[in-house]
C-alpha cells in the first residue's frame, strides 16, 4: 500500500511540471496571437541632458513613418510577461546605467522573437550581444552611407562600431577611410551600436527597420510647403506654383485649417488660390489643427473639422492627406476624429523630448518622414540622379519670401536631380461626413465621380453683409443710464408743468375773490345811498 502511494506521488510530481509548462506555452502563444500593437519599444531613460535626448522621439517618428503601431514603456515601468505578447521588440539603451528590473531581465533572456537592440550594450539583459565584436572610439567625425547616398559628416564624442566588414548594400558608418556596418544581425537579434537622433542616423535606422518589418514596397520622395494661411503671401504662392509647374516639379501645400469667417470673401479668394495650385500639379494637404488656428481645439476635431473639410470640398479644394507631428498618434483615436480617417500623411520631425510614461500609438496606412532641404543639400549621390532615401520622405521647404529665394530653391532642386513624386498619384482616400475622396494614377474622385482640376476663376463679390459688431456691456450700461435720466427728467418736467398750471389757477382764484368782494361792498354802499335818499 505504501509503495502504491509513493508511486502515485512520484508520477504526480513528474506530470505536474509538464502540464504547467504546456499551459505556459499555450498562454504564451495566445499572448503572441493577441498582440495589441505591431511592436513593443522598451527604453531605459530619456537622456535629456545628453546627445541622445532626441533618440526616443526619432524612433517613434520612424515607426509612424513606416505605418507601424507601437507600445512604448520604460525599463523601470516594464510589467513582467509583456514581451510574450509580441513577435517583435525594440530595445533602446541611451545610457550605460544598470538595469534594475528583474522581470525585464528574465523576459529578455528568455525571449525568442525578433529583437532590434539600439545603443549601449547590456549583455546581462540580452546575452546575444556578447557575440558582436564592438570597439569604442573617442572623438570621431562620422558620415552615414545609405547605399549610394552619403550624408555629410558629424562629430561624435563617443562612437561604438562593430568591427566587421560591411556586406554589399548595407548601411555603413564612415570614419575617415574606414567603413563599419551600421547594424549587424545574428539570428533573431539585430544590433545597432550607435544611434543619435539626427537625420543621417535616423534614415540609416529607417532602412534597418524597413527591412526588419519586411516592407518591400517601393519608396518615394515628395515636396511640401507647409503652414499656408489665408493671410499668407498668396501672390508668392501663385508665383511658386507657376515656377514649379514650369520646371516640372510636383509639390504639396500644407494648409492650416481655420474655422472662423469661412464665408467671408477673403476665404473665397483663398480657396480660389488653392484651386489654382491644384491646376499646377500641386496637392493640398491639411495640417493638424492647433489652438492658434481654431477655436476650442478640444471639440474642433469632432465637429468643426467636419465643417472645415466640407467647405473646402464645396469650393473645389480636395485635401488628400494629413500633416502632423508624432504626438497626434498617442492621442486616443476617438479624440482625434476625423483626422484618423485620412489614409496617408506626412510626419513632421519633433525635436522636443518625448513624454515619459507608458503609451501606445496608432498609425496611418501610409506615411512619409519629413526631412529639411538642408538635409538634402548635405546629402551626396554616387549617381547623377539623386534617387531616394531608404524610406518614404518629404522635403520640407518654406514658402519663399521673394523671387530670389524661389530661384535659389529651384536651382537646388534641379541641381540635385531629385525624383519627386506627385502626391495626387499615390493611393489616398478618406470618407468624412458626406464626402468620399479617392486619388491615384487615374486622378481625384469625389463621391465616385472624377473631378477636373482645370482652373476656372469665379468672380468674388465684395458686397458681403458682415455681422454686426457685438454690443459691449458698457454700451448697454450707458444706454440704460441715458434712458433712466431721460425718464427722470421727463417726470420732473411734467411735475413742473403741473405745478405751474396749478399755481396759476390758485393765483387767479385768489384774485377773483378780492374783486368779487369789492364789487359786493360797492353794491351795499349804493343800496344804502338809495335808502337814505328815499322821502
Amino acid at each position: 500500500m505504501k509503495r502504491r502511494i509513493m508511486s502515485f506521488i512520484i508520477v504526480f510530481l513528474i506530470i505536474l511540471p509538464m502540464s504547467l509548462i504546456a499551459a505556459t506555452e499555450v498562454v504564451n502563444q495566445e499572448a503572441i496571437v493577441n498582440s495589441p500593437q505591431d511592436v513593443l519599444l522598451i527604453y531605459d531613460q530619456l537622456a535629456a541632458d545628453t546627445v541622445y535626448r532626441n533618440n526616443l522621439s526619432a524612433v517613434e517618428t520612424l515607426l509612424s513613418s513606416l505605418s507601424q503601431t507601437a507600445e512604448i514603456v520604460s525599463m523601470d515601468d516594464y510589467p513582467g510577461g509583456r514581451l510574450l505578447a509580441y513577435h517583435k521588440v525594440i530595445v533602446l539603451k541611451n545610457t550605460q546605467n544598470a538595469i534594475n528590473n528583474p522581470a525585464l531581465i528574465a523576459d529578455c533572456q528568455n525571449y525568442s522573437g525578433a529583437m532590434v537592440y539600439i545603443g549601449f550594450a547590456a549583455p546581462e539583459l540580452v546575452p546575444g550581444l556578447a557575440g558582436f565584436p564592438v570597439s569604442r572610439q573617442l572623438g570621431r567625425t562620422v558620415s552615414v552611407n545609405l547605399n549610394g547616398l552619403a550624408i555629410s559628416s558629424i562629430w561624435i564624442d563617443e562612437l561604438q562600431v562593430i568591427d566587421a566588414t560591411p556586406d554589399s548594400g548595407e548601411v555603413t558608418i564612415g570614419v575617415g577611410t574606414a567603413s563599419y556596418p551600421f547594424a549587424k544581425t545574428s539570428g533573431q537579434l539585430t544590433y545597432v551600436p550607435t544611434f543619435i537622433g539626427q537625420p543621417g542616423f535616423t534614415l540609416g535606422l529607417g532602412e534597418v527597420l524597413k527591412d526588419w518589418f519586411g516592407r518591400i514596397n517601393s519608396v518615394h520622395m515628395t515636396l511640401l510647403i507647409p503652414d499656408i494661411y489665408p493671410f499668407s503671401d498668396l501672390n508668392m504662392v501663385i508665383e511658386t506654383a507657376d515656377a514649379f509647374y514650369a520646371n516640372g516639379i510636383p509639390f504639396t501645400l500644407g494648409v492650416a485649417p481655420l474655422d472662423d469667417n469661412i464665408d467671408y470673401p477673403a476665404m473665397a479668394r483663398f480657396y480660389q488660390v488653392l484651386r489654382y495650385v491644384q491646376s499646377r500639379n500641386g496637392t493640398i494637404l491639411i495640417h493638424r489643427p492647433s489652438p492658434a488656428t481654431v477655436s476650442d481645439s478640444s471639440t474642433v476635431l469632432s465637429e468643426k473639422m467636419y465643417t472645415v473639410i466640407a467647405k473646402m470640398v464645396e469650393n473645389g479644394v480636395y485635401p488628400l492627406g494629413l500633416v502632423t507631428d508624432e504626438s497626434l498618434f498617442f492621442d486616443a483615436v476617438d479624440a482625434v476624429n476625423p483626422l484618423n480617417l485620412f489614409s496617408s500623411g506626412i510626419i513632421m520631425s519633433d525635436t522636443s523630448i518625448a513624454a515619459p510614461g507608458p503609451k501606445a500609438s496608432w498609425a496611418l496606412n501610409s506615411a512619409s518622414m519629413a526631412v529639411t532641404l538642408e538635409t538634402v543639400i548635405n546629402s551626396s549621390s554616387q549617381n547623377r540622379n539623386f534617387g531616394n532615401y531608404p524610406i518614404n520622405t518629404t522635403i520640407v521647404m518654406a514658402l519663399p519670401e521673394n523671387k530670389d529665394v524661389l530661384t535659389a530653391q529651384l536651382n537646388t532642386i534641379n541641381q540635385k536631380w531629385l525624383s519627386l513624386t506627385n502626391y495626387q498619384q499615390l493611393d489616398n482616400q478618406w470618407t468624412i461626413g458626406q464626402n468620399n475622396v479617392v486619388s491615384g494614377p487615374a486622378g481625384i474622385w469625389v463621391n465616385g465621380l472624377p473631378v477636373s482640376l482645370v482652373y476656372d476663376e469665379e468672380p468674388i463679390s465684395d458686397d458681403y453683409a458682415y455681422q454686426k459688431p457685438p454690443e459691449y456691456s458698457l454700451e448697454k450700461i450707458f444706454t440704460a443710464g441715458n434712458a433712466f435720466l431721460l425718464t427722470v427728467v421727463g417726470i420732473i418736467i411734467v411735475v413742473f408743468i403741473i405745478i405751474v398750471v396749478f399755481s396759476r389757477r390758485v393765483y387767479l382764484s385768489k384774485f377773483r375773490k378780492v374783486v368779487d368782494q369789492e364789487q359786493d361792498n360797492q353794491s351795499v354802499k349804493e343800496n344804502d345811498k338809495k335808502e337814505g335818499n328815499t322821502p
